[in-house]
């Protein structure tokens, strides 16, 4: 596939990406390489102090949308808005956090949260939290290594037959 059909590809999933998201992007499709997540939780709480929230839309932007989330997952009332990031982005807290740093209910936490972190949040510009025991890598995919090796032998030994 084409690096124009990919970056269209990009843009048509992504409604709202930041500039900086988008040449990250770029890049990594000029590179041949993709974003890898490594590392662990360090039970450091950063992650709930300063969030962002996806839609369907993209990234939340408007207070409006929220509340209309809210009124269909009520689940998300646990989220409280703090303010924007540089992007224009609505930040959040959310409340179930403990003095500790964990959560109040991890048995029962929101996918989101599951998840953390997601490959999506280097491509709206994100970054990760002082403290975050986890990093987003940018990587040569180990099946295209692989293909290059395998490749490479094949031609070895045709070379040694000659």
């Amino acid at each position: 596939m084409s690096i124009y059909r990919e970056i269209c590809r990009f843009i048509k999933r992504n409604k709202t990406f930041s500039l900086l998201g988008f040449l990250r992007f770029v890049r990594l499709k000029l590179t041949g390489k993709t974003v890898l997540v490594t590392g662990h939780c360090t039970n450091c709480g950063q992650c709930c102090q300063s969030i962002s929230l996806e839609h369907t839309d993209g990234w939340l932007r408007d207070e409006m949308k929220f509340d209309g989330i809210v009124t269909e997952y009520p689940e998300y009332k646990r989220f409280e808005i703090t303010g924007k990031d540089g992007q224009g982005f609505l930040l959040f807290r959310c409340t179930w956090l403990t003095e500790e740093g964990l959560c109040r209910d991890h048995e029962k936490r929101l996918p989101l949260c599951r998840s953390f972190p997601e490959k999506s949040l280097f491509f709206c510009g994100g970054t990760l939290p002082d403290g975050c025991g986890y990093s987003l890598a940018e990587v040569i995919p180990f099946e295209r290594e692989l293909k290059k090796a395998m490749e490479k032998e094949k031609t070895d030994e045709k070379n040694s037959r000659s």
